[in-house]
């Protein structure tokens, strides 16, 4: 991949100095080369969080959080999507929401997981939920969707490396909840989620106070 986006690129960057405008089949050809390349570089990042969970040397750094701008940070970055979507985004918060230790990027992470499925799995037109609330021991998490929902049997391998829904036959690694499910482990949390088939479903996680 990093050799094709380079010869691609080299192939772009030779016709900027002619009169010519870069043709429109370059450009594509480089956009799409550039696609494939993050994509292959997320599935790398991946493979090695798979391989640290695993090995159980997966590390957070914890900090004191801003969870509220935490979550404006993340939400704000799947506005367009959720529009480009059709997809109606609400955000519930409690107020005076604890200060956290935490990894933030890691959080990000996990939320960012449960949001980009929420969109893949939600018809336009339908809804998606982040919802934020607090107890005194822990702070909880929650996506909520309109989509399909998850049939009983397959809750319980959800978050199984490598692990699919076969009803669902939507592409991907299969690694996204794995990996989400560690992060939380090493804070100290839980995660899981509430389904009922064609009626959506709430994923969640905790993180202690």
């Amino acid at each position: 991949v990093v050799m094709l986006t380079g010869a691609v690129l080299r192939r772009a960057e030779d016709t900027e100095g002619s009169d010519d405008e870069v043709p429109l089949m370059a450009r594509e050809d480089v956009e799409a080369v550039r696609a494939a390349a993050r994509q292959a570089d997320g599935l790398i990042q991946d493979l090695q969080d798979v391989s640290r969970i695993s090995a159980g040397r997966l590390r957070v750094e914890r900090r004191r959080m801003d969870v509220p701008a935490m979550l404006k940070e993340t939400a704000d970055m799947f506005e367009p999507v959720m529009v480009d979507a059709a997809l109606r985004f609400i955000r519930r918060l409690d107020d005076d929401l604890p200060v956290l230790l935490g990894d933030q990027h890691r959080l990000q992470q996990v939320l960012s997981n449960l949001l980009g499925n929420a969109v893949r799995f939600t018809p336009h037109g339908g809804e998606v939920v982040l919802a934020v609330r607090h107890s005194e021991a822990a702070v909880r998490f929650s996506v909520k969707d309109t989509g399909p929902g998850v049939a009983p049997d397959d809750v319980p391998r959800l978050f199984e490396r490598y692990w699919q829904a076969p009803r669902l036959l939507r592409a991907g690694s299969g690694l996204g909840l794995y990996i989400a499910k560690g992060i939380v482990d090493a804070h100290g949390g839980e995660i899981g989620v509430e389904s009922e088939p064609g009626k959506g479903a709430e994923f969640w996680f905790t993180v202690p106070v």
